[in-house]
């Protein structure tokens, strides 16, 4: 009996090892600008930026061995962003890569503003997208098409349709082309893209039969709406309040998330412009639709966004916003209140140097 009760327990066991199959790989690059001893992160972008390694500079050079179930769209960054010295990237935010088995390189210049795009090397999926990464704007799309005819590339399909999110119908054509076997080893994120082309190709749909553009639902919008959410500290914040404040000359409203690989890589940007112009009169409303609280308030900790966060994640102010992707960002003029400026990915360093010389 006790051995009958044994083989079966050892099957069981035996099944579930097999069933739980995990990846390995060695990432191992140099790194210029960038203290040593800081500690560095590996996250999942599409498992919602979930940390998957850590490690530590030494030497100028670093190197990671972490273990993931499928290959998976990984960013590299400085846990603390403090720790990167030359031109630092705000958010500690360094590289974006494939996390793939084999050896991949990955060599960070932190003083050079481009290189964050340059991606890594040394594995298929990875060498594949740095000479996507490395093309011209023209050569892209070619490039982006061959990759997702290549059974030995088609994962970056999926980065392609990230690419092109601004494109519901666009992105959804482009997901359609997933082999099954991709489709179903990331069908959590594949579900999540789908509902946001989803709600975008349905509110244009609302528009075109009530005989409108998109510019047409934008006179609603000629002045701010007022909302008021729970900061990272549980207090109340109005962006009515922030916006009457006679510190503040613009303030820019902004919805985001954590999960939302462009939002994070948007926060550099964001970073910079409020350290050059908070004191001109600029202040930032961020409003996050993450789902969890925990993880939106340790995400805003960790990468110094000491702006105004609030959550929002019942959605009602992006809906009234008529918000379709985020991120979208609305520039509003505090003594008017009207809004000057709707972008998904506005030169904000442009309209900035204009207005707070």
């Amino acid at each position: 009996m006790k051995r009958t009760v044994f083989i079966a327990a050892w099957a069981v066991l035996t099944a579930c090892l097999g069933g739980c199959k995990s990846e390995s790989c060695t990432v191992q690059g140099t790194v210029q600008g960038v203290r040593d001893g800081a500690a560095l992160v590996l996250v999942d972008a599409w498992n919602k930026f979930k940390v998957i390694s850590s490690t530590t500079v030494e030497d100028g050079t670093f190197e990671f061995r972490p273990r993931f179930s499928t290959p998976t769209h990984a960013y590299l960054y400085a846990e603390d962003p403090k720790d990167v010295i030359a031109n630092p990237y705000d958010g500690g935010q360094l590289k974006d890569f494939i996390l793939e088995p084999g050896t991949i390189s990955v060599d960070v210049r932190a003083e050079d503003d481009t290189d964050m795009f340059t991606g890594a090397s040394g594995t298929v999926l990875n060498d594949a997208y740095r000479r996507i990464m490395s093309a011209t704007e023209d050569a892209r799309e070619a490039l982006w098409e061959e990759v997702t005819r290549d059974g030995a590339t088609n994962l970056l399909t999926l980065m392609y349709a990230e690419d092109n999110i601004v494109d519901p119908a666009r992105a959804l054509e482009i997901l359609d082309r997933l082999p099954p076997e991709v489709a179903k080893s990331h069908r959590s994120f594949v579900a999540r893209l789908k509902r946001r082309c989803a709600r975008a190709l349905k509110a244009e749909e609302r528009r075109k039969q009530a005989g409108q553009s998109p510019e047409d639902t934008l006179p609603s919008l000629e002045y701010y709406i007022d909302m008021e959410f729970p900061d990272t500290d549980g207090q109340t914040v109005s962006l009515g309040s922030v916006v009457r404040n006679p510190a503040n000359r613009y303030v820019l409203l902004d919805f985001w998330a954590t999960w939302c690989g462009p939002c994070v890589a948007s926060i550099p940007m964001l970073k910079e412009v409020y350290g050059k112009y908070h004191a001109k009169g600029l202040e930032i409303f961020s409003v996050s639709l993450d789902s969890k609280d925990k993880a939106w308030k340790s995400f805003v900790a960790e990468n110094g966004m000491t702006w105004v966060n609030v959550s929002g994640r019942n959605r009602k102010a992006s809906k009234a916003y008529g918000v379709e992707y985020i991120p979208t960002v609305f520039l509003i003029d505090c003594e008017t209140g009207r809004i000057l400026l709707r972008d998904g990915h506005p030169d904000l360093e442009a309209v900035l140097s204009d207005l707070l010389p």
